[in-house]
């Protein structure tokens, strides 16, 4: 009867370990931040109960096979979990623009292999936002979002460009297979993010082997390190001036809509469009605050 009870808690601790790992994607995969709360306590409870049931297998008169094999599942996975939740640091404090530079003139490559020039969006609103590639599931989720922004953003003047080192083919996949209305732009050498002081060195990406869907997510099956943009958004007005900056220590928490929105309504008032008149004489000379490091 022990050896009963001791697999039932040995059960009981998987599931809510799994539980846990479940939640947690599946809120992601909906496009919710998430803290590592969820997976934490699910992670704690299977290690109990994994101890219960050992334990309780021992006292009844040995240790059972079955129970232990069983019991054993979250200290197995434990580890993987760690390690992962320590990957999630962001280095910040390298950005070489503050709120008030002229963004920095840059050249990028568009999906189709044609070229992107700043200077073309002189007398326009837009956001920036630099994320780490479309294999990091954090990443699709936010530019969804951002996404469904649409009729917010279009009621500001306010257009987006996302950047990241993902080569064209890979980022016309990923507008394809996300559905993505808004404008991606490839840095594969990363020169872009360099000079904007934006390199996450050694990060670890997990784009490498067969690709799983997961919740509606699309990642690798083998994590390697590599370098690539710490997740960061500008917003950038119709003078070229950078009015907000919005960075993560933590690569899992990302801009929320009503943040970003409640960002752009500080910066330009509700629901106002740039002036026609005013950005038809926006010149595309002015001299810029930007160094070059």
């Amino acid at each position: 009867m022990d050896v009963h009870r001791s697999l039932v808690l040995a059960i009981l601790s998987v599931t809510a370990t799994f539980a846990g790992m479940i939640v947690y994607a599946a809120r992601v995969g909906r496009g919710a931040n998430q803290s590592a709360t969820v997976v934490g306590g699910g992670l704690l409870g299977g290690l109990g109960l994994s101890s219960a049931a050992t334990a309780w297998s021992i006292l009844g008169g040995g240790p059972h096979v079955a129970v232990l094999v069983v019991a054993s599942v979250p200290w197995l996975i434990a580890p993987a979990l760690l390690f992962l939740h320590a990957q999630r640091k962001v280095p910040l404090g390298g950005i070489t623009v503050r709120v008030g530079d002229r963004l920095p003139k840059f050249e990028a490559l568009r999906p189709d292999m044609t070229s992107f020039d700043s200077t073309s969006l002189s007398g326009k609103r837009w956001l920036l936002k630099f994320f780490r590639g479309e294999w990091c599931p954090f990443c699709q989720a936010e530019l969804e979002r951002f996404d469904a922004m649409g009729t917010e953003l279009q009621r500001h003047g306010v257009s987006v460009f996302a950047l990241s080192k993902d080569s064209p083919e890979a980022a016309a996949r990923h507008r394809e297979r996300d559905g993505l209305r808004l404008q991606l732009l490839c840095d594969p050498d990363l020169a872009v993010i360099r000079r904007f002081g934006l390199e996450h060195k050694k990060a670890m990406e997990i784009s490498d082997g067969p690709r799983i869907r997961l919740f509606g997510r699309f990642v690798g099956t083998r994590p390697v390190y590599r370098h690539m943009a710490a997740p960061t958004t500008l917003l950038v007005d119709e003078q070229g001036v950078i009015r907000w900056i919005d960075q993560t220590g933590d690569y899992k928490v990302r801009s929320e809509p009503e943040r970003v929105l409640g960002a752009i309504e500080e910066a330009f008032g509700p629901g106002r469009r740039p002036p026609q008149a005013f950005a038809s004489r926006v010149s595309t000379s002015s001299p810029s605050h930007f160094q070059a490091t």
